[in-house]
């Protein structure tokens, strides 16, 4: 499993040590009521604090129930009335909302493999209604009761040289399971960082900020539209959760300042039907952590394109399944050839030439800006240097072969 990462208690989320940002110690921010549930009913759906067992209290130090604001519970309104037009009347989060400080019920998660998105980082929960449960089934594909909440903010920061003095959120993505589809809702915060709103026809913001040296720079950030959600989330016509997964959950995390396995801990947030198994075969490393370059490659290959690259997914037509589970090394993208790139190909002809990066489409379409090019398609505009650094060393270690 992918070793602990520490992280700031006072504010949302900071920029890691391996590239990658994931939430604070939540149980920092969070007050305990009753340590062994704090149950809210909310419209058609009621809404669970996390349940924890004594022992579990013990071991994660975290406040399931109750917010630094006195108030007693979420302000879940009926099923019916979603989506909301803004983040707040969701109340999922305690006191300052830009601070991202969970209500009871609101569970914190973190994936060993994140998703590049131009620099931002990403604070992830989930809320699951009360009375109900997710079914685990092996690695994927869970079954999910209407009504579950998947929440990811995303923020960045104003000052990279000290990235956890000058953290905002930009945006917030929900999925919103309504019977039997997932729907994918996208909202843009305020200048003033007191809310965020609706966007169905996502968003272009511009982002000011200090480089690591100190020196000024702007970005365009791009927000979805609801309709592109599919593009990454639609599988076999079918929208589903992407880092929700046993190989992506398998690890440790930071709870109040102690090191605990996050399986579990979700186990003890009552959220599963049956527990969630740890030592899961296949789960994920820390792309630029210590595992070995083949793991790690095959890590951030399968959370930032196997979403599209696998069967049923947008990109499964291509034959290129990028899973970290796949072991036919020709349909990972050693010496095959293209089906339909065009130009995308740099006129190269195969997806991996091993011993040679530079001739390789896979990492001419990584490090590409160009909308027709760059891979992923959506939603980064800018090529991941270290992402390109990591297949590129992995690509140069293979033994120089003909593919002809």
């Amino acid at each position: 499993m992918i070793a602990p990462v520490m992280y700031f208690p006072t504010r949302i989320p900071i920029f890691g040590q391996s590239n990658s940002a994931e939430q604070a110690d939540v149980g920092s921010v969070i007050k305990t009521k009753d340590p062994e549930t704090c149950n809210v009913a909310h419209g058609t759906h009621h809404y669970r604090g996390l349940r924890l067992s004594l022992w579990a209290t013990l071991l994660l130090c975290l406040g399931a129930c109750g917010s630094s604001d006195g108030d007693d519970g979420l302000g879940f309104r009926q099923s019916s009335q979603f989506p909301f037009q803004t983040l707040s009347e969701f109340d999922f989060f305690a006191g300052d909302i830009a601070e991202l400080a969970p209500r009871d019920g609101v569970v914190p998660y973190q994936v060993t493999s994140p998703l590049w998105a131009d620099h931002a980082g990403k604070a992830r929960f989930i809320v699951v209604p009360q009375g109900e449960f997710i079914e685990p089934m092996g690695d994927e594909d869970w079954m999910y009761p209407s009504g579950t909440i998947i929440i990811k903010n995303f923020f960045y920061s104003r000052d990279r040289s000290r990235p956890e003095d000058s953290i905002e959120p930009i945006e917030t993505r929900l999925m919103i399971k309504e019977n039997d589809d997932w729907v994918g809702h996208t909202y843009v915060w305020n200048a003033s960082l007191t809310d965020a709103v609706r966007k169905v026809a996502g968003a272009r913001v511009e982002l000011d900020f200090l480089d690591e040296d100190g020196t000024p720079k702007s970005q365009q950030y791009v927000v979805p539209n609801t309709n592109q959600c599919k593009d990454c989330h639609e599988r076999h016509e079918e929208s589903r959760p992407l880092g929700l997964v046993a190989r992506q959950l398998d690890r440790m995390v930071i709870r109040n300042q102690q090191n605990v396995s996050q399986i579990d801990y979700l186990n003890a947030a009552g959220i599963f039907k049956t527990p969630l198994q740890r030592g899961f075969d296949g789960h994920l490393v820390d792309p630029f952590g210590a595992a070995s370059v083949a793991e790690r490659a095959r890590s951030y290959l399968d959370s930032n394109c196997a979403h599209c690259h696998r069967d049923g997914g947008n990109g499964g037509p291509s034959g290129l399944v990028l899973l970290a589970s796949e072991t036919n090394p020709t349909a990972f993208g050693i010496c095959k050839g293209p089906v339909a790139a065009g130009k995308a190909t740099g006129g190269f002809y195969h997806d991996i030439l091993p011993g040679e990066p530079d001739k390789s489409i896979m990492v001419h379409r990584m490090k590409s800006a160009d909308p027709e090019v760059k891979m992923p398609e959506i939603p980064n505009r800018l090529p991941h240097d270290a992402g390109v650094a990591l297949i590129s060393e992995w690509i140069r270690g293979m033994s120089p072969q003909s593919c002809d």
